[in-house]
């Protein structure tokens, strides 16, 4: 979630610039250590969880890329960001995580989430 103007840009790592991150989308940061995917989820809101899928470790960053060999299975990309519903599914096996909670409703599992600041163009993760 992004924080706000009060928040002390001290306690945060800068992972992105506000261009880096096309809307719908995330990336996979090492912050201080700590593998975290970054989604720009629309009108400014950028969000941060850890990057591995609790199910398999598969990367949440990659989640929306389109598949190479879609031609053959019933979806065409791996995963998706859902911006309304604040949600991402996993690029392996979809399973969907909230963005703000870290929760997966189907399993009851949690991973990690992280705050996130605005600031100044700067996407920067609290750790």
């Amino acid at each position: 979630m992004s924080e706000s103007d009060s928040a002390d840009r001290s306690e945060f790592t800068k992972v992105a610039e506000v261009g880096e991150i096309p809307e719908g989308r995330g990336i996979g940061v090492d912050a201080d250590g700590i593998e975290i995917a970054v989604f720009n989820v629309g009108d400014g809101d950028y969000y941060a969880i850890s990057n591995r899928c609790a199910h398999q470790h598969a990367p949440l960053c990659k989640a929306g890329e389109e598949k190479t060999n879609a031609e053959h299975t019933w979806t065409k990309t791996r995963g998706t960001v859902n911006s309304e519903e604040c949600t991402v599914s996993c690029p392996w096996h979809l399973w969907v995580w909230d963005l703000e909670t870290g929760l997966n409703e189907a399993s009851g599992q949690r991973i990690a989430t992280f705050d996130v600041l605005v600031d100044d163009g700067d996407v920067l993760v609290r750790i």
